[in-house]
């Protein structure tokens, strides 16, 4: 038994397929929401059916799909949002 408690021990960290699965989920909710069936975002989007079905259960995409899937529902503007640019520091500034 250890002497101490880490934080690892506290907060469970997901890995990485965890938070895909879930970026996948959080997609699917706004699927829904639009008010499209797997089929018909995948007509609408331009994106294979099979790879809309894919994503939505282990969160595997391409990122040009997942855009064109994010503009098919109306969420693109949140992608843009994803990295907003870094700020700059003085040593940014001299160099």
């Amino acid at each position: 038994m250890k002497p101490f408690l880490e934080l690892s021990d506290i907060f469970q960290e997901e890995s990485l397929d965890q938070r895909m699965v879930g970026l996948a989920s959080r997609f699917k909710a706004y699927r829904k929401k639009a008010g499209l069936t797997q089929l018909q975002l995948s007509d609408r989007s331009g994106v294979p059916y099979g790879t809309v079905k894919r994503f939505e259960r282990t969160g595997m995409i391409s990122l040009e799909s997942l855009w064109m899937l994010s503009i098919a529902v109306g969420c693109d503007d949140q992608l843009d949002d994803l990295f907003s640019a870094p700020a700059l520091t003085a040593d940014d500034l001299r160099g």
